[in-house]
């Protein structure tokens, strides 16, 4: 992947926590996979492209989900660093591509 792992948890790992993992139930009985669909819409809203379509990203972030439910003691959320860690091996590991948009420089009105 050209993202370099460093940077993809500082550009993820807080809107993960903010925006997704708030979702996540602290008395959960399984999994909360639907937060995978959470997961690929903030990487594009905050400036990621993703070479893969929402149910590919889905398949390769599940078991990363129920990796962290199964590790995460109960009536506790993970942690996003975490989480974004465990997310990008799996997203290298498939050879998947998550680049950064590049910056568009807002020109002053005349």
């Amino acid at each position: 992947m050209e993202l370099t792992r460093d940077r993809f948890i500082d550009q993820f790992a807080i809107t993960f926590q903010v925006h997704c993992l708030r979702l996540w139930s602290r008395r959960p009985k399984s999994a909360p996979m639907h937060l995978a669909t959470c997961f690929y819409e903030w990487i594009g809203t905050n400036g990621g492209l993703i070479s893969l379509s929402a149910a590919d990203f889905a398949r390769i972030a599940e078991p990363v989900i129920e990796d962290l439910h199964r590790s995460t003691p109960k009536g506790q959320r993970p942690d996003a660093d975490r989480l974004a860690d465990l997310l990008y091996d799996a997203l290298d590991a498939a050879s998947a591509e998550v680049t950064l948009k590049p910056l568009e420089m807002v020109k002053p009105a005349r």
